[in-house]
């Protein structure tokens, strides 16, 4: 539907509204009155104008925690200043679903803790887009 059959749509309906508003002022009363065939509004189009434009929702792919742990860690891994042991990350939760950062005796001094803790967040959430975690 272009631009110029949506106003003549509009158009139409605002005038049948008019008539109907008329015809009460009148005191006419009874079934409002059928409108001559070319005045009525054409049917809507029951298949959207632009296919390509609706938004379709992609199911999420399932990982166990253990899966989602792995790429978490393995995410962290790459950060400048990660131990190389002694970092567990546990996924927990189903939908939403949460994870747990801690350090061990093994990891040593963590100078930037912190730091790692707020990259965890944040690669969990975008894991949390992509994936539910599986029963």
């Amino acid at each position: 539907m272009k631009n110029p059959d949506l106003i003549e749509l509009a158009m139409r309906i605002v005038q049948g509204e008019a008539a109907d508003a008329r015809q009460a002022a009148d005191g006419e009363t009874g079934p409002p009155q059928q409108q001559p065939a070319e005045a009525q509004p054409p049917p809507l189009p029951t298949e959207p104008a632009n296919p390509g434009l609706l938004h379709t929702p992609q199911a999420k792919a399932t990982k166990s925690a253990d899966e989602l742990a792995a790429m978490i860690l393995a995410d962290l891994r790459e950060i400048e200043g990660c131990p190389k042991a002694g970092v567990n990350v546990t996924v927990y939760g189903s939908n939403p679903w949460n994870s747990w950062l801690s350090f061990g005796g093994a990891a040593g001094p963590v100078n930037n803790k912190a730091e790692l803790q707020s990259f965890c967040e944040i690669i969990t959430e975008r894991l949390k887009r992509k994936y539910d975690v599986s029963p």
